[in-house]
């Protein structure tokens, strides 16, 4: 038996217990984490259950025709249903790492519905995705196969900013039970200043990190259409052009051509100072001030109903996850809320580390209780 494995069987033998101590719930959260973090070969939950049904179903949108893939399980009855947001990239819901998740939340008993949001797809986020999450949860309410009493969603990092402010809407915000938000926001300004400096802060604790150079550009790609200046727009397409191929590419003979709109949007993501930060954003075209605005969490946060899950990756150089300690701080209801820092994830992808005893008591014992906790909370709802 290989160290990995031993490893694994000991963690799994001490939720074991707990599942002894909790019941049925932590039995299936121990199954659950098993299927999740096992990505070579089948864990315990895919050998004890059975592949779930998959349909693609489609509805009237805010902007015309949505479609949708809905994982089912096997079994008779009602379930459960999250809506899972496939977040910023251009697989969408056909993601195979996607796909693989919405599968285990399958098998664990959830009804998972997974919406083509195309902006999202095409690296856009606007304020009409919000539109889009709404109306796609409302549709999953009207579903026959789900109960319209045990629902909620789900979104990843860039996505999950979206996904909790349509939760706080007030055509749906009633019956939104749970939001889980992984590697979320809570201001983008505060994103911002990072993707920029690498400096960021909570309660008076300063941190840094070297931020990923794709956080600038996707914001870029996102906002290009907004900079007013038709002159400055083609040559920042231009520069992202490089960027997106080449992140380290120079593109000082790009500079000298661009006015002072196009400048202070290089500046935003370019500069160093995080003090300096606001006077940037303030120089903004106002459409992309206006979308900045309508895509943070903070202004409507207060209006939520449901239960808020929150985990973040502790090194995450995409979105730091101080904004999750301040979703956590700004929770409605501090009571239904429950978070974790992760040491075991980046962004949304898992990291590992050698396998010592020293590592299993110290990191992995730690770790595995942390992702037990959540999902213990989430199946809550299946």
């Amino acid at each position: 038996m290989s160290k990995r494995t031993l490893a694994l069987v000991f963690i799994l033998a001490i939720l074991a217990i707990l599942s002894a101590i909790y019941g049925e719930r932590a039995f299936r959260s121990v199954l659950f984490l098993s299927e999740l973090l096992n990505f070579e070969k089948p864990g315990w939950l895919k050998k004890t259950s059975s592949s779930p049904v998959v349909r693609e179903v489609s509805w009237k949108g805010p902007a015309g025709p949505m479609k949708a893939d809905l994982y089912l399980p096997h079994a008779e009855g009602k379930r459960g249903g999250i809506l899972l947001n496939h977040g910023v990239i251009d697989t969408g819901k056909d993601d195979p790492r996607l796909k693989r998740f919405a599968s285990v939340l399958c098998r664990a008993g959830f009804a998972v519905f997974v919406p083509d949001l195309k902006g999202m797809r095409s690296f856009r986020v606007a304020p009409s995705d919000v539109e889009e999450i709404e109306a796609a949860f409302s549709h999953l309410l009207s579903r026959q196969e789900v109960r319209p009493d045990s629902c909620g969603l789900f979104g990843f990092s860039y996505g999950a900013g979206p996904t909790i402010i349509a939760a706080c809407r007030p055509e749906i915000r009633e019956k939104v039970r749970f939001v889980v938000s992984f590697g979320g926001y809570y201001d983008l300004k505060n994103v911002l200043s990072f993707i920029a400096t690498g400096h960021f802060e909570f309660q008076g604790h300063r941190y840094f990190r070297k931020p990923q150079e794709y956080g600038k550009w996707v914001f870029l790609a996102n906002n290009l259409d907004w900079v007013e200046s038709a002159e400055d727009r083609a040559v920042l397409r231009k520069i992202l052009k490089v960027k997106l191929r080449d992140e380290h590419a120079p593109i000082d003979s790009f500079l000298s051509r661009l006015g002072g709109e196009g400048r202070n949007v290089l500046n935003l993501l370019s500069h160093a100072d995080p003090s300096r930060t606001e006077s940037f954003i303030q120089k903004l075209p106002p459409a992309i001030r206006s979308s900045l605005s309508a895509l943070s969490v903070a202004p409507v946060l207060k209006d939520l109903r449901a239960r808020l899950i929150l985990a973040h990756g502790e090194d995450d150089d995409l979105i730091p996850f101080t904004e999750t300690l301040r979703l956590a701080q700004a929770a409605p209801h501090p009571g239904k809320a429950c978070m974790k820092i992760l040491k075991t994830f980046s962004h949304i992808d898992p990291e590992e580390k050698p396998l010592t005893w020293k590592n299993l008591f110290s990191f992995y014992l730690p770790e595995g209780w942390k992702l037990f906790f959540l999902a213990f909370h989430l199946l809550a709802y299946r």
